[in-house]
C-alpha cells in the first residue's frame, strides 16, 4: 500500500458511493476482507469491531446469539421448580420419606439448572457490555446446565430399570449409574466446548450440533435413548403388579422423550433461518428440561407421591416385625443374634 489509513470508525450503513445498504428481508452476514495487491510483503495489525445499532444495549450481539429475553424467562421457570422442590425435601410433619436418595438427586437436577442459567444470564450481561464471553461464566453455565440434564437421565435409567418402582434403590445402582453416565458428561461437554472453538466454526453460520462434534453428542444421546428403552421393556416383562406395569407402559415411554430433546431439537431447526438455530435449539431444549422435572417434581411430591413409587412404602420387614427399616445397600443383609432369630422363629410358629 502506497497510503496508510487509520480508521477509527466504519459505518457499514453508507457504501463507498454514498448510497444505503437496506435489509428488507432477512439480516445479512458480514464479513470484513483486507486485500493487498502491491505484491509486496507487509505485516498489517487491524482489529475490527462490529455492532448492530438498532438493538440498542444489546448491540453488541449478532443475530444469531440467544438473547436475555429467554435466559430471563427460563431463570424464573428454574427458580419456581427450584422453590418447589425445596418446600418439598424440606417438608416437616409427614410420614414420606423426603431425604430420599431419589428425592435429592432430583434436588441436586433442578439446582444445578437453575445455577447453570444464572451463570448463562450473568454471562450475557457482560457479554452486552464487553464484546466477549466471560471465560468462567460461560464455562460454569456450560458445566452446570449439562450436568443438570444428566441427572435427568440419570433419574430416568434407574426408573427405567425399576429402581424405586418395582425395587428399592440400592447405593450400588447409584455408582453404576455415574460409572456410566459421567464418562459421557465429561465427553459431551469437551465437545462441545471443543466444537464452538474449533477454527472452523470462523467460516460457518450453522450452529455447532450440525458439524462433526454436534453429530458425536447426538449419537450419545440416542445410545442412552437405546439403553433406557431395553431397560424399560425388561422391567415391564418382569413386574407383575397391574399399576406399576401401567408406568412402564405409560410415563415410561414419555420420559423417553428425554432422551431425544436434542436429536429432536436439530431437525426441528433444518427448517428454520440459520441466524434463529440457536435460540430455537435453546428454547425447546429447555421447555422440555423444564416440562420433565415438573413432572418428577408432582410425581414426588411427598404425601401425595404417585401410587406406582415405592420409596415411601415401608418394607416387607417392617410390616411383619414392626421395625423401621431403611433401603440397604446391594448385598448388605439384616444381621440378628442366634438367640433373636431362634425366639422370632417360634412366635411366628405358635
Amino acid at each position: 500500500m502506497e497510503r496508510c489509513h487509520q480508521c477509527n470508525h466504519l459505518d457499514l450503513r453508507k457504501s463507498s458511493n454514498g448510497g444505503e445498504i437496506f435489509q428488507r428481508v432477512r439480516p445479512r452476514w458480514w464479513y470484513a476482507v483486507l486485500v493487498d495487491c502491491s505484491g509486496f510483503t507487509r505485516t498489517i495489525d487491524y482489529t475490527v469491531h462490529m455492532t448492530n445499532l438498532h438493538l440498542g444495549f444489546l448491540q453488541e450481539f449478532s443475530m444469531d446469539r440467544v438473547g436475555p429475553v429467554g435466559a430471563y424467562l427460563f431463570m424464573a421457570v428454574y427458580g419456581f421448580l427450584a422453590a418447589c422442590q425445596l418446600v418439598a425435601v424440606l417438608k416437616r410433619n409427614t410420614n414420606a420419606k423426603t431425604q430420599h436418595p431419589i428425592r435429592i438427586l432430583l434436588s441436586a437436577c433442578v439446582g444445578t439448572g437453575v445455577v447453570g442459567t444464572l451463570a448463562f444470564l450473568l454471562n450475557l450481561m457482560w457479554y452486552a457490555y464487553h464484546g466477549e464471553d466471560q471465560a468462567n461464566l460461560y464455562m460454569a453455565g456450560k458445566l452446570l446446565k449439562a450436568g443438570s440434564k444428566y441427572t435427568l437421565l440419570t433419574i430416568l435409567l434407574l426408573l427405567s430399570r425399576g429402581r424405586c418402582i418395582s425395587v428399592p434403590l440400592h447405593g450400588q445402582d447409584l455408582m453404576q449409574a455415574a460409572r456410566i453416565l459421567l464418562p459421557l458428561y465429561i465427553a459431551s461437554v469437551t465437545l462441545e466446548v471443543w466444537g464452538e472453538y474449533s477454527q472452523s466454526r470462523n467460516h460457518t453460520t450453522d450452529v455447532v450440533y450440525c458439524t462433526f462434534m454436534g453429530m458425536v453428542i447426538m449419537s450419545i444421546d440416542v445410545a442412552l435413548f437405546v439403553l433406557y428403552l431395553r431397560n424399560l421393556c425388561s422391567s415391564w416383562r418382569s413386574e407383575t403388579d397391574f399399576i406399576r406395569q401401567g408406568f412402564y407402559r405409560s410415563w415410561g415411554l414419555v420420559y423417553s422423550a428425554a432422551f431425544l430433546v436434542l436429536p429432536v431439537s436439530v431437525l426441528i431447526v433444518q427448517s428454520v433461518a440459520p441466524w434463529v438455530r440457536s435460540e430455537v435449539i435453546f428454547f425447546v431444549s429447555n421447555t422440555a428440561h423444564c416440562s420433565f422435572l415438573a413432572l418428577l417434581i408432582i410425581g414426588l411430591w411427598p404425601d401425595y407421591t404417585q401410587p406406582f413409587f415405592c420409596i415411601d412404602q415401608p418394607s416387607a420387614l417392617a410390616q411383619t416385625f414392626g421395625v423401621k427399616t431403611e433401603l440397604l445397600d446391594e448385598g448388605q443383609a439384616l444381621w440378628q443374634p442366634p438367640s433373636l432369630a431362634r425366639e422370632v422363629e417360634l412366635r411366628s410358629k405358635g
